[in-house]
């Protein structure tokens, strides 16, 4: 079963790593920006996707059913879509710096999209196939956040966001960072899971980021509908924080969520 494991494993990133270099060409020949970019993308995106087969050998134990701990012989279907959000990354970045200079603003928008879909695709395939995994909640979590970063990142270097609306977006992930940490330290173990709040946060700045970017397609002058979506969001993952505390405390706990539902124990 492992060895199986392994060559779907190896298939999986080896085909997304060839299928981001081919979704870059498109957008680069198409555009032209492929001659400035294509070296400094390639030597991104290869070695990103060499470092993220290497953890998925490294937590291969972690490919196994939730509510049984049944182990898996291949990729399945939701964490295949999971792992599409987490290799076009380095394809996502690269296009959001290459279309401030080249026409691409409209189908990078359309990318961004449906990027974004994926985090919800992936968890209602799972649920609706009855195949929740382990390696799929540590994944979601943290493709949701790595994706966050590195377009919050490229989005304030080109000021389409506030100085202010960063720093509370990266605040909130090193919270988020250093909570782990904590509970790690204290109990030995940690257990990834997202909250409905921080699910609603993050689709809140990827609801403002993708304005943003529909805004550099089709400038609208004299509202300030950006700003407003700005606060919305803003309001949002400020109230995550708070809900972020109280799940840290839960999980100082040792209090498991979805246990205590299948025994009716109240939450905290």
């Amino acid at each position: 079963m492992e060895d199986s494991l392994d060559r779907s494993i190896t298939r999986v990133v080896a085909v997304y790593a060839v299928l981001q270099v081919a979704v870059f060409a498109i957008f680069g020949l198409g555009s032209g920006c492929w001659s400035r970019y294509w070296i400094a993308f390639v030597l991104t995106c290869l070695p990103f996707h060499l470092f993220l087969w290497g953890m998925l050998h490294v937590t291969k134990s972690e490919f196994a059913l939730a509510d049984t701990g049944e182990r898996l012989a291949k990729v399945n279907l939701a964490n295949k879509i999971t792992l599409l959000r987490i290799s076009s990354l380095p394809t996502l970045l690269y296009l959001v710096i290459a279309s401030h200079d080249f026409q691409i603003k409209l189908p990078l928008l359309i990318m961004v999209v449906v990027v974004f879909a994926t985090d919800f695709i992936d968890g209602w395939v799972s649920r609706k196939t009855g195949q929740v995994t382990r390696i799929g909640k540590m994944m979601d979590s943290t493709s949701d956040y790595t994706v966050l970063v590195a377009l919050t990142i490229v989005f304030f270097s080109f000021h389409l966001i506030s100085a202010w609306f960063f720093a509370l977006v990266v605040g909130r992930l090193g919270i988020q960072a250093v909570f782990m940490a904590i509970v790690f330290l204290a109990r030995g173990t940690v257990r990834p899971r997202t909250t409905i709040m921080g699910k609603v946060a993050i689709a809140s700045i990827m609801v403002l980021y993708a304005a943003q970017i529909l805004e550099l397609v089709v400038p609208v002058q004299g509202i300030r509908t950006l700003e407003y979506v700005e606060w919305a969001a803003a309001a949002i993952v400020a109230v995550s924080v708070v809900d972020k505390v109280i799940a840290f405390g839960q999980d100082l706990r040792g209090y498991d969520p979805e246990l205590a539902k299948v025994r009716g124990i109240p939450g905290g």
